[in-house]
């Protein structure tokens, strides 16, 4: 980095930074990289959908009262329906989170980099 002063009254400094890194590489191999890359931040973000399904399910267990038959389906029924629902959430929001914390890594743009450079 080369830094230069001047005279300009609203300049104080120029400062160049233009050096850079070439990287050459197959169109195949780079997708094949992408391709992983794309995967491990899906699977980073993959709790999302049953952590909000689980939030959802337990404020509506907390808050309704089922008093009544629906569906020809008893309240009790409907009761245990939620709960057995609650829980199958609740085992894959902790799934998904431990998926999430394994490719914490993966999903990272210097981890892509360094894989594209061949520094892996």
């Amino acid at each position: 980095m080369s830094v230069k002063t001047t005279n300009n009254k609203f300049v104080n400094q120029v400062c160049q930074n233009t050096k850079s890194d070439l990287i050459e590489i197959t169109e195949d191999k780079l997708e094949n990289i992408l391709t992983k890359y794309l995967k491990a931040v899906k699977k980073s973000n993959s709790w999302i959908t049953p952590f909000s399904l689980s939030l959802t399910i337990f404020v509506a267990i907390s808050t309704a009262d089922v008093n009544k038959e629906f569906l020809g389906i008893k309240k009790d029924v409907w009761t245990a329906i939620f709960y057995l629902t609650l829980f199958a959430c609740v085992l894959w929001t902790i799934y998904n989170v431990i998926m999430a914390l394994l490719n914490k890594k993966d999903a990272k743009i210097e981890t892509v980099i360094q894989t594209i450079k061949n520094n892996d």
